[in-house]
């Protein structure tokens, strides 16, 4: 415990990308696989401003600002972000908080060993069962309608258990439709910041029990497993046109077309999950106030 935090080998970050986006999960599920609807492009040419920055201050004072960089997440794949503001006002800034903390244990060569042992058994289901066999059949028809269209050549997905599997087809379906599923504003922030000297206040969250944090994770129910994956399938049915047009509004910095496009808390379902387990709800919550703090 007193060695300093380190990058896991397979980092917990990788566990907190189970928290997927995920739409309402449909009432019934037992319906056949619906048409999908047509998936169009969205191409942005040229370079692209995004929107102003919000500025949050004490009764309009200048001594002590605090700069929003709000984004949107799915952004298009292959923007070419304009920086200028964002460089001009790190030139006046004291520091630059992320949007989520690092994650790391304290080192040790066995534990991480052990960790990365447990994740990939934890990958598969139980006794290696494709995909196929636990989901419920007209849940699976969609899943596959999906996966034939977004992702036809990732045979990966069928050996994946559900929750996994879901994660892999949204990132699939986003890459298909010429989005991207990382974070690439906020790196640019953190290269320019680190380019002009600004320092970086990023919180580090200590997982001192990575172990039983895995198996918790490892032995959340399949029934909520499903549900996530559901709510994902069902998201990427009818939210990938939104999802382009929310990617576009943010990259010509339309604010006033992103406040009247739908944008619905995608992440309650898979999160919900995840966080069955006290250790897990207890690191997210930490992480959540962490931030706040910072």
């Amino acid at each position: 415990s007193d060695m300093p935090p380190a990058r896991l080998p397979v980092s917990i970050v990788a566990i907190m990308a189970l928290l997927c986006p995920a739409a309402a999960v449909a009432a019934d599920g037992q319906v056949a696989a619906p048409a999908l609807p047509q998936v169009l492009p969205v191409v942005i040419s040229g370079r692209s401003e995004g929107p102003k920055l919000w500025r949050v201050s004490k009764d309009g004072q200048d001594d002590h600002a605090v700069w929003i960089l709000g984004t949107v997440a799915p952004l298009p794949q292959r923007m070419i972000w304009q920086t200028q503001d964002i460089e001009k006002l790190l030139g006046q800034t004291q520091e630059v908080i992320p949007a989520w903390p690092s994650v790391g244990i304290g080192f040790h060569p066995f534990t991480a060993m052990r960790l990365y042992v447990l994740w990939r058994k934890a990958q598969t289901n139980p006794d290696h069962l494709p995909l196929q066999a636990v989901l419920p059949p007209p849940l699976y028809a969609r899943f596959s309608a999906l996966e034939r269209r977004v992702a036809p050549n990732d045979r990966r997905l069928e050996q994946l258990r559900p929750i996994l599997a879901a994660r892999r087809l949204y990132d699939d379906a986003l890459v298909a439709s010429d989005l991207t599923p990382h974070n690439d504003i906020q790196r640019t922030v953190l290269r320019l910041a680190r380019r002009a000297g600004v320092p970086i206040h990023r919180e580090k969250l200590l997982v001192k029990d990575p172990i039983d944090v895995m198996r918790d994770l490892s032995d959340m129910p399949r029934s909520a497993e499903i549900t996530c994956l559901q709510s994902v399938v069902t998201r990427l049915e009818t939210d990938i046109g939104p999802m382009q047009a929310r990617a576009r509004a943010w990259a010509l910095g339309d604010v006033a077309l992103l406040r009247r496009l739908p944008h619905t808390d995608n992440r309650t379902t898979c999160l919900e999950a995840v966080s069955g387990s006290v250790r897990v709800r207890a690191l997210l919550a930490q992480a959540q106030q962490d931030w706040m703090t910072a």
